[in-house]
């Protein structure tokens, strides 16, 4: 997988560390040459639910679009590691009026999530085709968007962007943004300016992030984490264990030690801080709840 890092993120690290967790989490490693057992290129069957290309039809009532497989900056311990920063252009319009289409030919469908990659990657422009082609569907009501760009590269946050998920935000028919800040350090005066925009104009903001070895499975460093996302008005949602993808077992911890986080988070945090530990399954069944 490419290397990327943003000047955001450059400007966070701590290059005097060498153990520095976003340093850890961006920096290419030998380790990702070596596949443990087990590791696949697909860790989370999505292979198995994609009924057409750049769609994943998982669950009854949720459908996932790879809207891009481009991020502005490329995680180490990605699940979807053997897609993004490659040369793959992405759906074209034809793609994307067959995968309208499908979400129209199946009415059970009530949620659409773009994800990629990262679908901030794509102009804003690009961006409002994507909306407009989603909210003409009678039967979705509502639309969420995976990215980390609110974390790597906030300055993506612009009240041009913000305007745009405005317009097709409607009464009944909210637009949520999941984002995924992974270690307190990540989240700098511009992340809050960012965060702030997208709360103010009514976007509902949550976090997912992955549970990392030397990143954050320790209970200080979650729990501060935690604190500083419910204070910029994010909620906290999951936390992964890690997929089995090729070449990440380095960051991998063991489900035991999750779990046992979770459980104490509960005598340090208001209930409303507290995220759920989920496993998502290798056969494409969809995630699991491990801890809440």
């Amino acid at each position: 997988m490419r290397l990327s890092i943003t000047p955001h993120t450059l400007k966070l690290i701590d290059f005097k560390n060498p153990h520095d967790p976003l340093l850890r989490m961006c920096l290419p490693q030998a380790q990702e040459l070596a596949s443990a057992a087990g590791e696949t290129h697909d860790p989370i069957g999505d292979d198995k639910k994609s009924p057409l290309p750049f769609l994943v039809h998982r669950y009854p009532d949720r459908a996932l679009i790879h809207a891009t497989y481009v991020c502005a900056q490329y995680c180490r311990f990605c699940f979807r590691r053997t897609k993004t920063g490659h040369a793959n252009p992405g759906p074209s319009a034809q793609d994307r009026a067959m995968i309208i289409k499908y979400i129209a030919d199946h009415p059970g469908i009530e949620e659409a999530i773009l994800s990629g990659g990262d679908p901030l990657m794509l102009t804003d422009q690009e961006l409002a085709v994507w909306l407009k082609a989603l909210s003409s569907v009678p039967t979705l009501q509502r639309i969420r968007i995976h990215t980390r760009l609110p974390v790597t590269l906030p300055s993506r946050v612009t009240p041009s962007l913000v305007r745009t998920l405005k317009r097709f935000q409607k009464t009944e028919f909210p637009i949520y943004l999941v984002t995924h800040f992974n270690h307190p350090q990540e989240i700098a005066a511009d992340n809050v300016k960012a965060i702030a925009r997208l709360v103010n104009a009514g976007i509902v903001v949550r976090n997912q992030s992955v549970l990392l070895k030397d990143v954050k499975d320790d209970l200080n460093v979650m729990t501060k984490l935690l604190k500083r996302l419910i204070a910029i008005r994010i909620v906290p949602y999951y936390v992964h264990q890690l997929d089995k993808a090729q070449g990440i077992n380095h960051f991998r911890v063991p489900i035991n030690h999750g779990k046992k986080l979770i459980a104490e988070l509960h005598g340090h945090l208001s209930s409303i801080a507290i995220p759920k530990f989920m496993l998502d399954s290798p056969d494409g069944s969809g995630k699991k709840v491990l801890a809440a």
